[in-house]
C-alpha cells in the first residue's frame, strides 16, 4: 500500500495559474486591453492540466492506489468544480437574454439559450448539428470537461497504472497533439464540434505527464525567491511571445511537450518568500473563478458600455484594462470566500459525510 503523501503548498505553481487566468483573460476580452496582445495565451490550458495531474497525484495518489476511494474521488471533484461552473454559466445566461432583448436579429435565440442550458448543465460538449451549449454561454468552460475525463480515468485505473501504462497513455497522446498541431497549424483546438478529440489528446498528454513528474519530483522542495520569480516570467514570455507562422507548430509543441514539464519541475521545487508565496496563493486560488468568470463579465461590461462603443487606446484604454483584470480577480476572491467555499462545504456534508448509526 502506498504511503499518504505528507499534504504540502505548490505556492510557485499557485503562481504560475495565476499568471495563465490573467492572459487568458486578456486573451477574452480584448477589446478592453487595446494594442496589448498574447497570441499563444490558449496554451495556459496545456498549463493547467499539467498542473492538475501533478497536484491531483499529490492529494490523492495513496487513496486512489489503496482503493475503495473511486466514488468519493469523483464526488470530490465534482464539488470541487460545480459552484463556480454554475455560477458562470448563470452569468452566461443573463448576457444570453439581454443579447436576445436588444438584438433580436443577432445571434441568439431563445431556442438557442435553451439548448445551451441544459446542456450546459451536464457540460455536454459541442456536437456537429447542436446550435450551442454550455461553452456558448461560457467560452473557457470547454475544458472541464475533458479534465474530468482524464480525472475519473486515473482514478478507476490508479492501482494498476504502473509506469507502462502511463507511458503508453502519454506517448498515444502525445501523438494526438502532435497530429492536432500539424492537421491545424495551432493548437488552439479542442472547443469546436469535430474537435473532441484533440481536447482528450491534449488533457491525456498533459494530465498524465503531471502524474509522471509529480511521482519523479514531486518531494524535492527549496526556498528560493528568484527561481520561483524566474518561472513565473518563463511563463508570461512563453504565453505572450508571437513565432513566426512558419516556426508556430514547432515553437507550441516545444511549449506543451518540453517547456511546460520543464517548469512544472522547477515551479514544484523552488518555492516563493513568505510574503511572494501568500500573494501568489491567495490569486492562485482565485485563478479557478478568474478563468470562468471572465468572459460573461466582459460581456456583460461589453453591453453596459453598448456595443458600438469604443474603448479609448493607449494609455487610457489599458488602465480600463487593468482595472477590469482587477474587478475579476476581486470577484473571484469575494465569490471563492462568501459563495464556492460555503456551498462545497455544505455539499460536503451531503455527499461525503460518512453517517453514524
Amino acid at each position: 500500500m502506498q504511503a499518504e503523501e505528507p499534504r504540502r503548498t505548490f505556492l510557485s505553481l499557485d503562481g504560475l495559474r495565476a499568471v495563465g487566468a490573467v492572459l487568458v483573460v486578456m486573451r477574452h476580452v480584448p477589446f478592453l486591453f487595446g494594442p496589448i496582445a498574447v497570441p499563444e495565451s490558449f496554451l495556459a490550458v496545456d498549463l493547467f492540466y499539467l498542473v492538475s495531474g501533478f497536484v491531483v497525484a499529490h492529494a490523492y495518489r495513496a487513496r486512489l492506489e489503496a482503493g475503495g476511494f473511486f466514488w468519493t474521488f469523483v464526488k470530490t471533484r465534482l464539488i470541487r468544480l460545480y459552484p463556480l461552473y454554475f455560477f458562470g454559466i448563470g452569468l452566461g445566461v443573463i448576457s444570453a437574454l439581454i443579447a436576445i432583448v436588444t438584438d433580436p436579429g443577432g445571434w441568439w435565440t431563445g431556442d438557442k439559450l435553451l439548448v445551451a442550458i441544459v446542456t450546459g448543465l451536464f457540460m455536454f460538449p459541442f456536437l456537429p448539428g447542436m446550435p450551442s451549449n454550455g461553452s456558448s454561454l461560457d467560452g473557457p468552460t470547454w475544458t472541464l470537461l475533458p479534465e474530468l475525463i482524464a480525472n475519473f480515468v486515473y482514478a478507476a485505473l490508479a492501482r494498476f497504472m504502473n509506469w507502462w501504462g502511463l507511458g503508453a497513455i502519454i506517448a498515444l497522446s502525445g501523438a494526438g497533439v502532435i497530429f492536432a498541431e500539424l492537421h491545424y497549424r495551432t493548437l488552439d483546438v479542442g472547443f469546436g464540434a469535430t474537435q473532441g478529440w484533440a481536447a482528450l489528446a491534449r488533457v491525456g498528454f498533459s494530465f498524465f505527464s503531471g502524474i509522471v513528474l509529480f511521482r519523479l519530483f514531486g518531494h524535492k522542495q527549496k526556498h528560493i525567491e528568484w527561481a520561483s520569480w524566474a518561472c513565473v516570467a518563463a511563463l508570461t514570455i512563453a504565453l505572450a511571445w508571437r513565432p513566426d507562422d512558419d516556426l508556430k507548430p514547432w515553437f507550441e509543441l516545444g511549449v506543451v511537450m518540453m517547456g511546460f514539464p520543464i517548469l512544472l519541475v522547477l515551479a514544484g521545487c523552488y518555492e516563493p518568500s513568505e510574503r511572494t508565496g501568500k500573494v501568489f496563493s491567495r490569486v492562485g486560488l482565485a485563478s479557478y473563478g478568474v478563468y470562468l468568470l471572465h468572459q460573461p463579465l466582459g460581456n456583460l461590461v461589453r453591453v453596459a458600455i453598448g456595443r458600438n462603443t469604443e474603448v479609448p487606446t493607449g494609455y487610457l484604454g489599458l488602465s480600463i484594462g487593468a482595472l477590469f483584470l482587477i474587478g475579476v480577480i476581486g470577484v473571484s476572491i469575494l465569490l471563492d470566500t462568501y459563495f464556492d467555499a460555503p456551498v462545497r462545504k455544505v455539499l460536503r456534508g451531503w455527499f461525503l459525510v460518512t453517517k453514524r448509526h
